[in-house]
């Protein structure tokens, strides 16, 4: 990753497969196969789902986080190795390898990357404890009281840190990851009294992946929190924006996979052409118990929200949620 900012030890700093004369490395490409198709084993199987998950995201953050030197922004290396075809297929094969694992797997599969995957939303999980048990009070004022003084506090905190260590030359192109999450968390003062309903607010998502996106193609080297953990360099703006969203599921459980996620809105229309679904074979009873235990709010009464869905598995078995597989083709 470009830019000025603190080096970050790798163990493996250069590319394990390299092709003569490129820079080219397959080593994450082949992992990220590897991971995902060991989360759509187990994700369906049913049996001891968040033993293998845990297992599965620890190994994940292990491996893109400490061990291998490559970058996984793969909405921007969409961007760019776009802007390469016909020019330089192997520099573009480098930037669309990892894209497109995860959309041939999220049509596949559905989201496993976001909810068993991606370390990004592992780190978020262990933090959200805070969220959920607000999240699971019945009182609603309270509930709201104790959200809304949790976020005006983190709001405080991270915004006089991005102002601390904001850089002065070009102040948006370098500031995009801070300006992200500041985003996030002054959405997030209309998202916590909507939080029974925050279908709408979700779309957030595809405007943060379009704008993104554009940027991308603008030729900007837009950052994001995960460029803290995934690149082998850091810079202020990335750091702020991690611990914002570090923040941000303090208040509200994945808030930043919820609502701006730039990888989560791309993957989610990818999402709908999955035959595997969350379903319901039990009568609403509108306990609302679904909503403390979905992490990223897919589940409520009455409705599920499969873009919002994230494959985790916690809902299985809980108040009669089951998979809905497809159907397989009878013997002749």
């Amino acid at each position: 990753m470009g830019g000025s900012g603190f080096p970050l030890f790798k163990i493996i700093d250069r590319p394990l497969l390299p092709v003569q004369g490129s820079w080219i490395d397959s080593t994450p490409f082949i992992a990220m196969f590897v991971l995902l198709g060991a989360a759509a084993y187990f994700a369906y199987r049913g049996k001891r789902v968040q033993v293998a998950r845990r297992a599965i995201q620890v190994f994940s953050a292990f491996f893109f986080i400490i061990f291998i030197h490559r970058c996984l922004c793969a909405l921007r290396g969409w961007a760019f190795g776009m802007q390469l075809l016909g020019r330089n297929n192997l520099l573009a094969f480098g930037d669309l390898c990892i894209i497109v694992a995860l959309v041939a797997f999220t049509a596949a599969f559905g989201r496993l990357f976001c909810g068993w995957v991606c370390p990004l939303a592992l780190i978020q999980e262990v933090i959200s404890k805070p969220a959920r048990v607000r999240m699971s009070l019945t009182d609603k004022k309270s509930r709201n009281l104790i959200g809304f003084l949790l976020l005006v506090g983190v709001t405080i905190l991270i915004g006089w840190l991005a102002y601390l260590v904001r850089p002065g030359t070009q102040f948006f192109v370098e500031n995009v990851a801070a300006i992200w999450t500041i985003g996030l968390l002054v959405l997030l003062f209309w998202a916590i009294p909507r939080q029974s309903n925050d279908l709408r607010l979700r779309h957030a998502r595809y405007v943060s992946a379009g704008a993104y996106l554009l940027l991308a193609m603008a030729g900007v080297f837009v950052t994001n929190p995960w460029c803290t953990l995934f690149g082998d360099e850091l810079d202020y703006s990335s750091i702020v924006s991690l611990l914002g969203v570090i923040a941000a599921a303090l208040v509200v459980p994945l808030a930043w996979c919820r609502y701006v996620c730039p990888g989560a809105g791309s993957l989610a229309p990818v999402a709908f052409l999955s035959p595997y679904r969350i379903r319901n074979s039990q009568e609403c009873n509108h306990c609302r118990e679904c909503e403390a235990f979905c992490p990223t709010g897919a589940l409520g009464p009455e409705q599920i929200d499969d873009s919002a869905c994230i494959y985790c598995g916690n809902c299985l078995d809980k108040c009669g949620f089951h998979w809905e597989k497809p159907k397989a083709a009878p013997r002749q």
